[in-house]
């Protein structure tokens, strides 16, 4: 999505939320990437990078004699990743501007890459087809896709006493649905590769159930702090709503509560 498009937007508040958020989730990500076998000296595509944080730490992996090409639709948050290589020095990285929802991409040749990552991508494209073929044409013959999709971002919950949240969290799903977005993403992913001829060679849940002061439940907290004022300024929340929701959230600190995370899975494909 053009950065204009991205629902969540490119503000500094926004970007400053995703560096924690790559921070909660870097294990679980680099834990993907070694069951793919990424490793030094390979040609890898980060795809929907946004500002890269996991670009450099791919760049790292592969090494001065690897290379890595983040692909985002978003000047701003390519500006800011290109600056990033410049000072650490990584030049076995570089970036492409281009909306992933529209058709391939003659830049990247055929069947030259050995491996690709996407996080948090396929749930706000409208169209999964041309990245889905991207994949299939750039991706040589046993190159590896690690994808972390939403399977179902309505377990994303409070217990006890989470009815606003309930409520927030529908509008949402109605916000994103209204932008072509698609937050239960993961459940189409696995026919619609398989058609493509590829293997599933792993899939696991990365779902969470945490305490309030788990880094995950301070994920989500993080989240609600920032994206209400998004959703008003969209006319899709209003400030009763999120006086109610503060009111909730605030007891939740207060006293011993369960956070469980929107439905995330992990999957490892091999392309034919």
């Amino acid at each position: 999505m053009s950065s204009a498009a991205y629902v969540l937007g490119c503000d500094a508040e926004e970007q400053g939320r995703l560096a924690r958020q790559h921070a909660t989730w870097s294990a679980e990500m680099q834990a993907g990437w070694q069951r793919a076998g990424f490793s030094a000296g390979q040609r890898l595509l980060d795809l929907g990078c946004g500002p890269g944080h996991a670009s450099l730490k791919l760049a790292e992996l592969v090494g001065p004699t690897g290379s890595v090409l983040a692909i985002d639709s978003s000047a701003v948050f390519l500006a800011q990743l290109e600056h990033q290589c410049l000072q650490r020095q990584l030049p076995q990285l570089q970036t492409l501007e281009h909306n992933l929802s529209n058709a391939l991409l003659k830049e990247l040749g055929s069947g030259g890459w050995d491996g690709a990552w996407c996080r948090w991508l396929a749930m706000f494209l409208p169209q999964l087809e041309p990245l889905l073929d991207l994949l299939l044409e750039a991706l040589r013959p046993g190159g590896r896709l690690v994808m972390h999709e939403y399977l179902r971002w309505d377990t994303f919950s409070l217990h006890p006493r989470g009815s606003n949240l309930e409520l927030f969290v529908g509008r949402c799903i109605g916000h994103w649905r209204s932008h072509g977005g698609d937050p239960d993403v993961a459940q189409r992913l696995p026919a619609l590769l398989e058609e493509r001829g590829f293997r599933l060679l792993h899939s696991q849940s990365l779902m969470a159930c945490a305490p309030s002061d788990n880094p995950k439940a301070l994920w989500l907290q993080d989240f609600l702090g920032s994206y209400p004022a998004q959703l008003m300024a969209a006319g899709c929340w209003s400030a009763d709503e999120q006086q109610a929701l503060e009111a909730e959230l605030h007891w939740a600190r207060q006293h011993a509560s369960l956070w469980v995370t929107p439905a995330l899975v992990e999957m490892v494909w091999e392309r034919p």
